[in-house]
């Protein structure tokens, strides 16, 4: 049961997610993907749906990580430290709708930590895959985790809003089609 409402999560995550976050740019005429972080709409005129599509978010995700931490299963080490730096992901992510712009220095860090220990969860994971033999769930995820990397780190653009919704985009296709997983295949393994 666990398994298929985490799995239930995993779709609707970033869906629900990334849809406020359109709906917030939609509402914000003065937003530029070129000029602003996609967090400057955290303190503007359009901050509740920005703010409420990461914290409702991130609750959502918390449900999945957790099923799929609990279907995962985490007999090796690396999955235990895959396991912590993903729910650190999760922590960042609520922690960037309740810590926002104006609160400071601390906005930064919880952004990073979510867009860091996200994809480092993803590597960690992905690799953790290959060594039990599952080649293409661990390649895809390992890819999953570069890409995010990639696009945070490595996409020129002016401002951070491109890069960041990218980054975004990689992690909730990841989400999603382990969701995808969890809900089809409850009883299998990645």
């Amino acid at each position: 049961m666990l398994t298929r409402l985490a799995g239930l999560c995993g779709l609707v995550t970033p869906v629900f997610t990334l849809t406020l976050i359109f709906i917030s740019i939609a509402l914000s005429p003065w937003f530029s993907w070129h000029d602003n972080a996609l967090s400057d709409m955290g303190v503007s005129a359009t901050a509740n749906p920005f703010n409420a599509a990461l914290f409702i978010g991130s609750l959502l995700y918390f449900i999945f990580a957790i099923g799929f931490l609990r279907w995962y299963g985490l007999q090796s080490r690396l999955a235990k430290i895959a396991a912590v730096a993903l729910m650190a992901g999760g922590i960042g992510l609520l922690s960037i709708g309740i810590f926002t712009e104006n609160a400071g220095r601390i906005h930064y860090y919880v952004s990073a930590l979510y867009f860091l220990a996200t994809p480092l969860a993803y590597l960690l994971f992905g690799v953790d895959m290959l060594r039990h033999g599952k080649s293409l769930s661990g390649s895809l995820t390992i890819a999953a985790g570069i890409v995010a990397v990639f696009m945070i780190s490595a996409v020129p653009h002016k401002r951070i809003a491109v890069p960041e919704i990218l980054a975004a985009l990689t992690m909730g296709m990841w989400t999603f089609s382990m969701g995808m997983k969890l809900l089809i295949e409850p009883n299998s393994k990645p």
